[in-house]
């Protein structure tokens, strides 16, 4: 009978455990997305050119081009994420997180 009560608190110790962590990495996730999205323009590249395929919002502008190309089979991976910073100059990224002006 004692022993049937100890896996049954080990049981409740593990789940509290459990909810715990949910409850940790919930704060986390949501501290991480704390800052305001930035729109960014899709443009998939065509002959040497960019068309604008869509506006996108992401957290993360360094996570562009892996959005863009996410979101959009016309890309097959070759779409750039692009914004306008507060200086009126436009800024790229590949899929590798590169960043570079257009």
């Amino acid at each position: 009978m004692e022993e049937k009560r100890w896996y049954n608190s080990f049981y409740v110790a593990i789940a509290l455990a459990g909810m715990l962590l949910i409850a940790a990495e919930t704060i986390f996730i949501t501290a991480a997305y704390a800052d305001e999205p930035r729109e960014v323009v899709c443009y998939l590249k065509v002959d040497n050119d960019y068309v604008s395929m869509s506006n996108v919002d992401v957290f993360d502008a360094s996570k562009a081009a892996l959005t863009c190309n996410a979101l959009y089979m016309d890309c097959k991976g070759q779409c750039i994420g692009c914004y306008i910073d507060e200086n009126d100059t436009e800024y790229c990224y590949d899929n590798a997180g590169r960043k570079f002006q257009r």
